[in-house]
Order: structure tokens, then C-alpha cells, then sequence
């Protein structure tokens, strides 16, 4: 029997996406999650089954153990970096047996996931990126043009949230290096940012078959951080269609895909990472009536994208909201009052949290915000 399997290493509102994705078509996914102070994805009305394990090598095992059928493939679907490649890791033992984010062969994914690597690659296809350099902690380039942003050099690494910095000159460079643990980090030209842009996507056949499905941006700037609260329209940018295109048949990539830039002054995108995995947008593809997660699916078993069958309008003025991400980020700081924030929480289609109909999980993440978070 072919079974859709959400494997959660960190629970948050993108696996919980998937599983609404699917309980919204009709299909009851098993959770297969790491064991944490959280439960909340596991608890969405539309699963079927839940299983908690101590790591995500023992969710595989767990996964192949009891859903590894010859006769008929099942899907394995996840939200973060860590099980992306994890799964990438056990390739040979999973290919037989079940569709997942792959790209031919175990470790690829994770080559791809190094940003040298990346940074180098969407270059090739003609996509802009910062100048960047890799140094040792302590390290300034010679040639370095300030200001500029620290990064760490791999997104699945313990502390490459920490390791954020921007820096006008040397003085605030060195003190920023104090803070590292790291032996080396990525130092970029930083750019002034006006606007986010992220094309979320799906691939099959070996990364030959790609379909932008949406273009997001953000509703508001913050500066130096990920925007909570975004726009959703269709993908009209036919240009950068064809570069990701590109990038994607190199990588050979099999899986769902998001493809984020920040916009300068003038508008230019600039490259800020490749995400192989459905992330926090992947649940507005659903809401907009295309959910790339049961197209990819869908996809993978016949071996190729039926556009003209999947694509819909997107409503105009359609917008997703991280609602309690959004809630601290500009309520709780003063940015705007509830009164306002309510309004626009109204009328957000897309909620990450609460969903469509499907309550118990953001209960959940509520009390567990009140208990751990403040």
C-alpha cells in the first residue's frame, strides 16, 4: 500500500504545511517525528498515524522498517535542511522503495547544499550574487568592500543563525569573530535590501521537468531579517524561470525547491540561497489552489509536469502570514498596533499556524509559546 510519510527532525508550521496539504486532497499522511518539548504537527486532524523517534536516523530506519514496499512506492516528505540530507545519506537504501527530494546519487544533495558550491553554481547560470570570500574566523580579505554580512558556510551546521553579522569596517568585523565558534565563515558584500523575492518550485525527471509555481514577496522591509507576512502571486519572471530551470537540470534535482533573492534600489535580485525542500511557503501554494506538494507527487509517479492541467490564477492581493512569528515581530516592537495587525491577520488567506480548518496544532504551539518562549 503506498503510504505519504512526513519525516519532522524540528517541528514547525512547514511540515505542518505538508500534512494539511495532503488531509486537504483527501490524503491521511503518517508524521514520523523527533521526539522534542513541541508536539503539534502530529496532532493535525488529517493524520493517520504517528510514530516519535529519538533522531531522524532512526526515523529511516523506522520508515523502512515499516513502509519499504517492493510492489508499490511511498512518499517521504519533509520540510528541513537536516532530513533533506539525512535522506540524501541513505539514498541507495530509500530509491527502491519510496520518492523523496534526490538527485541521482547519495550525497548530491549535499554537495549542492554547501554554499561555495551554490554560490558557484547559480553564478555559471547567470544569476547575481554578492561578492563573497571564505575566510578563517579572524580572517579580513584584502580586498573586502564594507559593509558587509557574516554567514556560515553550510545552512545545515549548529550555529548559522548566530552566526549573522553586518559590519561597517574592520573594528566591528573583529568583534563580531569574538562571538564565532566556527573555524571559518563566509564574509559577503552586503546589499541593501528593499525587497525579498522567493519562486517556490517542483521538479521530476532527473531536474529536466521544472515549474515555478509562485513568486512570493515580502509585505513589509525588515531590514536585516526574514520577512513573516508575504504576497503570493503567480510566477511571471520567465527570465529567472529559465536560469533556475538551468541550475536545477545541472543539480539533476528530484524534489520541491524554493529559490530565494533579496531586490536592491534599482531592482535587482540578488541570490541568496536555494532551499531543497518544501519550506515555510509551501503551504501558500495550496491555499493559491496549486499544492505543489501533492503536484510533485503526482509528478514523480508519471515522470513528468502537467502544467496546463495543475496552473490556476492566483487571486490577486492573496497573502500568507507566519501569524505568530508576525505577531512578535510587529506588534510586540511597536512597528504597528493589534487593532492594524488584526485587519491584515483577517484577511491573510494563508495562515501558518491556525490553518484552514484544522485547530488543535496552533493550540498547541500557543501554549507551548506561553511556556518556553517569553
Amino acid at each position: 500500500m503506498k503510504e505519504y510519510i512526513v519525516l519532522v527532525t524540528k517541528e514547525h508550521y512547514n511540515p505542518l504545511g505538508i500534512v494539511r496539504t495532503l488531509g486537504e486532497a483527501g490524503i491521511a499522511p503518517i508524521v514520523v517525528a523527533v521526539k522534542g518539548d513541541l508536539k503539534f504537527v502530529g496532532q493535525s486532524k488529517y493524520v493517520k498515524e504517528k510514530y516519535y523517534v529519538d533522531s531522524t536516523e532512526e526515523g529511516i530506519e523506522l520508515i523502512i522498517d515499516k513502509f519499504a514496499n517492493k510492489n508499490e512506492k511511498s512518499f517521504i516528505l519533509t520540510g528541513d535542511d537536516v532530513t533533506v540530507a539525512m535522506l540524501d545519506k541513505h539514498y541507495d537504501e530509500l530509491k527502491d522503495f519510496f520518492y523523496f527530494y534526490n538527485a541521482g546519487k547519495s550525497g548530491r544533495i549535499t554537495h549542492y547544499m554547501n554554499k561555495d558550491v551554490m554560490m558557484d553554481l547559480v553564478t555559471k547560470h547567470g544569476i547575481k550574487i554578492a561578492k563573497t570570500w571564505k575566510v578563517k574566523v579572524g580572517e579580513i580579505p584584502e580586498d573586502i568592500i564594507y559593509p558587509i554580512m557574516t554567514k556560515a558556510i553550510n545552512s545545515i551546521g549548529s550555529e548559522w543563525k548566530d552566526i549573522v553579522y553586518i559590519c561597517n569596517n574592520d573594528t566591528e568585523l573583529n568583534e563580531a569573530f569574538s562571538h564565532m565558534k566556527s573555524e571559518k565563515v563566509l564574509v559577503q558584500q552586503y546589499i541593501e535590501k528593499v525587497d525579498e523575492f522567493s519562486f517556490d518550485a517542483i521538479s521530476v525527471n532527473q531536474g529536466k521537468d521544472v515549474w515555478v509555481i509562485t513568486e512570493a514577496n515580502q509585505v513589509y522591509n525588515m531590514p536585516d531579517k526574514y520577512s513573516p507576512y508575504w504576497i503570493i502571486k503567480n510566477s511571471e519572471n520567465k527570465e529567472m524561470q529559465a536560469k533556475i530551470a538551468s541550475v536545477i537540470k545541472e543539480i539533476r534535482l528530484e524534489g520541491i525547491f524554493e529559490f530565494e533573492f533579496m531586490q536592491d534600489k534599482e531592482g535587482n535580485l540578488w541570490f541568496l540561497e536555494i532551499n531543497f525542500r518544501n519550506t515555510a511557503l509551501g503551504y501558500s501554494t495550496t491555499v493559491a489552489g496549486m499544492p505543489q506538494v501533492v503536484y510533485w507527487c503526482e509528478s514523480m509517479e508519471k515522470g513528468f509536469i502537467d502544467t496546463e492541467k495543475y496552473y490556476r490564477k492566483v487571486p490577486e492581493g492573496l497573502t500568507a502570514m507566519a501569524e505568530c512569528f508576525d505577531y512578535d515581530a510587529r506588534v510586540k516592537t511597536g512597528i504597528i498596533s493589534k487593532e492594524e495587525w488584526l485587519k491584515q491577520y483577517m484577511t491573510a488567506e494563508c495562515k501558518m499556524y491556525m490553518g484552514r480548518d484544522d485547530f488543535e496544532p496552533f493550540q498547541l504551539f500557543m501554549e507551548y509559546k506561553q511556556k518556553y518562549m517569553h
